[in-house]
């Protein structure tokens, strides 16, 4: 069975699992995939919309299985969602599991989820922007490359730091603009070759591209 997803969709996940084990669907029945994001035009991010709005899935899935896995989805792994929910699956139908903190499944979430957490908060420091002019105007731009999936997520908490202050974030996986409002996503933006520090010039043509420009 396949079971198509978005990059980083925790929500989306969540509901599925919830789904396919009332439907007592076993792990190796079920073919986990996630899309990486689209080179879409501007699209409005939802900052909450990782959070399980399903009651549903709050009942079946542990409350701290969920916390666990909103960091383990956004792992670079490529196995991270059968991962999770043949460790859910574990959860559900071997009670006993959640004592055993040798088990090899749910050390590997621990430790994606540690990674994932690290990665945040090394992102959150080291982010640094930038005043480039623009057209006649000034915005405010950084680039990062992390190592996983977490762009949105320290988007989020970006805008809700300092809303009053427009910015746009640059990143390989998705690109992000915090217009005062909302938070609006666009496609990735390459990296540059290593050791190659962008000019004034180069950072407009770069960000010319953009949909939001």
């Amino acid at each position: 069975m396949q079971v198509p997803l978005s990059q980083v969709d925790i929500a989306g996940f969540h509901s599925e699992a919830t789904r396919l084990l009332g439907q007592q669907v076993p792990p190796e029945s079920v073919e986990w995939s996630a899309a990486p994001a689209q080179s879409v035009d501007e699209e409005s991010l939802d900052p909450g919309r990782a959070a399980i709005r399903n009651r549903a899935a709050r009942a079946i899935i542990p409350q701290s299985f969920i916390r666990m896995s909103e960091l383990v989805v956004l792992h670079r792994d490529r196995e991270r969602f059968d991962l999770l929910y043949r460790s859910l699956w574990r959860l559900v139908y071997e009670p006993e599991l959640k004592h055993d903190f040798g088990d090899g499944d749910l050390a590997r979430l621990r430790q994606m989820a540690q990674a994932v957490r690290r990665d945040i908060q090394k992102m959150k420091t080291r982010l640094a922007f930038r005043p480039l002019v623009l057209r006649g105007g000034t915005v405010s731009v950084a680039w990062y490359e992390p190592a996983h999936f977490i762009g949105e997520t320290v988007g989020a908490w970006l805008a809700n730091r300092d809303p009053a202050t427009p910015w746009l974030l640059l990143t390989p996986d998705r690109s992000m603009r915090w217009d005062g409002t909302r938070l609006l996503s666009a496609p990735a933006v390459a990296p540059t070759p290593q050791g190659h520090v962008l000019s004034d010039e180069e950072w407009a043509t770069v960000l010319e591209a953009l949909p939001w420009v």
